[in-house]
């Protein structure tokens, strides 16, 4: 009788320990902190949020460029960059005081088109035509990163908070940086053919993850507005 509780006290203090570590919202606390430097220098230039979220997007742009002609390294430093002044933008409009309805529609949009490209540069490329499974899994890794999306956008603009999930755009971005520098490792001391298969894994688990996400932000939907008239 006495099994179950002290299962229950090591598996609390397992999770208490990880998650103290690995807590996902003190690591982006955390992150914030490196675009303190970005974020100072536009507000003293006065630089328009806007402005920073569509450089952000062409930056993006330029890094899918590079995935799609084969160069990894210099898209995965590139797509990094245009992370980071993704991830400024909106803190340069808090503190500027600018916030608006239609910057935050720009930055969605914004988001939903960076991720096409870098989505698309995979299947475009080279990588894309040596292996034929790209064609399933790339459309299935966007489907369902537009799904965690669109399924928070349409739950609150009904008034339903629905923000949950375990692949949301940070994690997706940091698995598509990770799965490209997997593969640049596995090339080098493995072989191209490798490099390309740890591409493969992370579209999958991309996949997979993203569909996973969709479904537990519906069920929060349906939890919380079951009985909300429309």
């Amino acid at each position: 009788m006495t099994i179950l509780p002290k299962i229950s006290i090591l598996a609390h203090s397992a999770i208490e320990s990880i998650g103290g570590i690995l807590n996902r919202h003190e690591i982006r606390k955390h992150a914030k902190k490196l675009l303190y430097p970005i974020v100072y220098l536009c507000v003293k230039l006065n630089v328009h949020p806007s402005v920073v979220t569509v450089a952000g997007l062409l930056i993006t742009g330029l890094a899918a460029w590079q995935i799609w002609a084969g160069h990894y390294l210099i898209g995965v430093i590139v797509l990094f960059f245009g992370s980071i002044l993704d991830a400024a933008d909106g803190e340069i409009a808090r503190r500027n005081n600018v916030c608006s309805k239609v910057g935050a529609i720009l930055d969605s949009v914004c988001d939903r088109m960076g991720e096409a490209l870098i989505y698309t540069a995979l299947l475009a490329g080279e990588l894309g035509q040596v292996r034929p499974v790209l064609v399933y899994l790339v459309p299935a890794a966007l489907a369902g990163s537009f799904m965690v999306s669109y399924i928070r956008a349409r739950a609150e603009g009904m008034g339903i908070e629905c923000s949950i999930g375990i692949f949301t755009r940070v994690e997706r971005l940091f698995l598509y940086i990770t799965g490209i520098v997997a593969s640049l490792v596995a090339s080098e001391i493995l072989g191209d053919t490798a490099g390309d298969t740890a591409i493969v894994i992370m579209l999958v688990i991309m996949s997979v993850g993203t569909w996973i996400t969709a479904f537990q932000r519906f069920y929060t939907v349906h939890k919380k507005g079951i009985n909300q008239p429309l």
